[in-house]
């Protein structure tokens, strides 16, 4: 009988992420979710916050693949809006990034920038990480600036 190891060679465990948060952020476990972390002190209406998360997908999957499921999860919501998507460099990861708009259920205004990349492996799949920052409510334009700082803080390797 073979022992098989996880993570090894044969079979990689995930990638590494770091990110940089304010001070007065914290981190929260999230099913699914590689890395959540948010404002500490609750806004009344919404909360800014980035997320994380990672997993493989085929290494023939284009960034378009990952774009139309973007676009399924904002379809039918209302003021949904998707940017153009645009090709950034996330501290040496090729990515790409969109934004995303709609307004929620309870008819606050939410906006998303996401940023997303795949490390190729030499099985046939590539790691994927997606990060999503949000901004909403009375705090979309305010807390913008923070959300941004987080995401680009994001530093991915093996």
């Amino acid at each position: 009988m073979t022992t098989v190891t996880y993570p090894s060679e044969q079979c990689p465990g995930p990638l590494t992420v770091e990110l940089d948060i304010p001070e007065d952020w914290k981190t929260l476990p999230v099913p699914a979710v590689a890395v959540a972390t948010m404002q500490a002190q609750e806004n009344a209406d919404f909360t800014p916050n980035v997320i994380v998360r990672q997993g493989t997908r085929p290494a023939l999957d284009q960034m378009q693949d990952a774009l139309g499921e973007l676009r399924a999860t904002i379809e039918g919501r209302p003021g949904a809006v998707m940017s153009e998507p645009q090709q950034v460099d996330l501290n040496g990861l090729p990515a790409t990034r969109v934004e995303l708009g709609f307004i929620d259920p309870h008819e606050l205004r939410i906006e998303q920038i996401h940023v997303f990349g795949g490390v190729q492996r030499s099985d046939g799949l590539q790691d994927f990480v997606q990060v999503t920052g949000s901004v909403g409510g009375a705090g979309v334009t305010s807390d913008r600036e923070v959300v941004e700082r987080v995401i680009a803080s994001v530093r991915v390797r093996r």
